[in-house]
């Protein structure tokens, strides 16, 4: 079921967004207080959302569950792959491995079964993503790596759960304000409790940037479960992990960065991928 235009394009939005403010939270000191900034913001700006729309169905409250517990294991994961590894391998090797393990899921959950050129498609993606890795220069121990397949695994994860819980929540807006309102306060308590009380001059300290980076987080995420909510699971994840050749391109025609060559064909493999995988 390949994408319609429109929403292909919100996708491709929503991955820029979210190439832009992992690019924030890359340049911060302090990962932890970031991440808990940008959450606490996505569930301040969903909560008038939610006061507007109607509570999620009663069937989709697993899935919120589910989802909010399955986030915060994704950012332990993350924060120990950025603590152990360089982000130029550990954030392509995580978002390549999500999308064909979404479609794998889809499969199996959703009976959202793939036709083989969409497989082809998919497999192309994940491909082009992954050998970003390949061409950075960074390293990093093997934790690194153990950390970064978690948190592909992860995301594959809360990305079926969101899907299906946008689906049974009766409307997808319902569902995504109240998954982040749930989700802020949860990471915003692990953080308290992991770091104690240094944690609020840490948060205030990175409140300008993590406002920023919270309102893109927020609106690129929301786009994605909707998109999910109408459209075939694998077709969406595949599309929105393309922001980390997004980012790879900003960081080399933009930000001067070396390895141009294989992240510009990294590029066109990922761009071959979309094609055939939406090819009708």
């Amino acid at each position: 079921m390949p994408l319609q235009l429109d929403l292909a394009a919100a996708v491709l939005f929503a991955a820029l967004l979210h190439a832009l403010w992992n690019s924030f939270v890359k340049v911060g000191h302090d990962r932890l207080a970031s991440i808990a900034v940008i959450c606490g913001v996505g569930g301040l700006l969903s909560a008038p959302v939610a006061a507007l729309v109607p509570l999620p169905a009663a069937p989709s409250t697993p899935f919120l569950l589910a989802s909010v517990c399955t986030h915060v294991v994704y950012y332990y994961c993350l924060l120990n792959a950025y603590r152990f590894g360089d982000l130029s391998r550990v954030y392509p090797l995580a978002r390549g491995l999500a999308p064909p393990v979404v479609a794998i899921g889809a499969a199996l959950v959703a009976r959202e079964w793939l036709q083989p050129h969409e497989v082809v498609g998919i497999a192309l993606v994940s491909c082009g993503i992954v050998s970003l890795v390949a061409s950075a220069r960074g390293g990093g121990d093997r934790r690194s790596l153990w950390f970064a397949a978690a948190t592909g695994g992860m995301i594959a994860i809360y990305t079926v759960i969101d899907g299906l819980g946008a689906r049974h929540a009766g409307q997808a807006l319902s569902y995504i304000a109240w998954m982040n309102m749930l989700e802020a306060s949860t990471v915003l308590a692990v953080a308290r409790l992991r770091r104690g009380a240094p944690i609020w001059p840490a948060l205030r300290t990175d409140l300008p940037r993590g406002t920023v980076a919270g309102v893109m987080a927020t609106l690129g995420y929301g786009i994605v479960v909707f998109a999910m909510s109408r459209a075939a699971m694998a077709h969406v994840s595949a599309l929105r992990e393309t922001s980390v050749v997004i980012a790879a391109l900003i960081g080399t025609l933009v930000l001067g960065e070396p390895g141009a060559v294989p992240r510009i064909a990294a590029a066109l493999v990922v761009a071959a991928g979309v094609i055939v995988m939406n090819w009708r």
